[in-house]
């Protein structure tokens, strides 16, 4: 169950992906830990990207729109328009031999305005970028977008993001047992770079988020009743106005 989510902190991004296995006929023959790759632009700012759909175009893809290829000091909305370019041409020219590229790409910058800066690539090439808010890509992602809805604010810090993010995958992988592990990788607005340590993904196995909602469904019972409520005075002011508009007519 492929997930990738990235999401533009105020203090940085964060970008995560699952660990997935290769099967040959049914046997697992090696992990997959290289769905997020690393990139810098020529001045030397770090580039962040991970991938859901084919792994071969999405590696393919990655090669065209590495963005240390191209010019020094490119801010991302040249960057946005340079990939939506490649992108076109790379699905165009597999068209030409009867192959459809199916690849999402999402990655995550400090743009030269030092603005944390996230991005969606499409299949066809069409680009989203943003400043706040998050992207997810893969078969889990409408999961991953239901519990972020919740737990994401524009004030979230790489930290919280980091710990939501890793026990996010590592809860969806419990359900997939061809997911083996987690990635997580946090990039601040001074251009460090960082990884899960150890002890945070003792900690996550140990203590999962559960994101669970039945906490909350006694506070969900006490609102229902409450507009069940409105509801029911409603019905009973219309039913004394239709009685008395059938006085009247009488």
């Amino acid at each position: 169950m492929t997930v990738g989510i990235v999401i533009a902190c105020k203090d940085g991004i964060v970008i995560g992906a699952d660990r997935k296995i290769v099967r040959s006929r049914g046997t697992r023959i090696k992990s997959l830990d290289d769905k997020i790759f690393q990139s810098s632009f020529k001045d030397g700012r770090n580039f962040l990207i991970c991938s859901s759909g084919g792994a071969d175009f999405a590696k393919r893809a990655m090669q065209e729109i590495d963005p240390n290829k191209f010019v020094e000091e490119m801010d991302c909305s040249s960057y946005r328009d340079m990939v939506e370019g490649k992108i076109a041409y790379l699905t165009y020219s597999l068209r030409q031999r009867a192959i459809e590229y199916d690849a999402t790409l999402l990655y995550g910058t400090i743009d030269l305005d030092k603005k944390p800066t996230i991005g969606h690539i499409t299949s066809t090439g069409l680009t989203e970028t943003k400043n706040e808010g998050y992207f997810t890509t893969g078969i889990a992602a409408p999961y991953a977008e239901m519990v972020l809805q919740d737990s994401y604010s524009k004030n979230m810090d790489i930290q919280d993001a980091k710990l939501i993010t890793a026990a996010l995958i590592d809860r969806i992988g419990k359900v997939d047992n061809d997911v083996e592990g987690v990635d997580v990788i946090l990039l601040n607005s001074k251009n460090k770079i960082a990884k899960l340590s150890w002890a945070e993904r003792q900690g996550i196995e140990e203590e999962p988020l559960s994101f669970d909602f039945t906490d909350e469904l006694d506070d969900l019972r006490r609102v229902i009743g409450e507009w069940q409520a409105v509801w029911e005075e409603a019905l009973k002011e219309k039913g004394k106005e239709s009685k008395g508009q059938t006085k009247k007519r009488t």
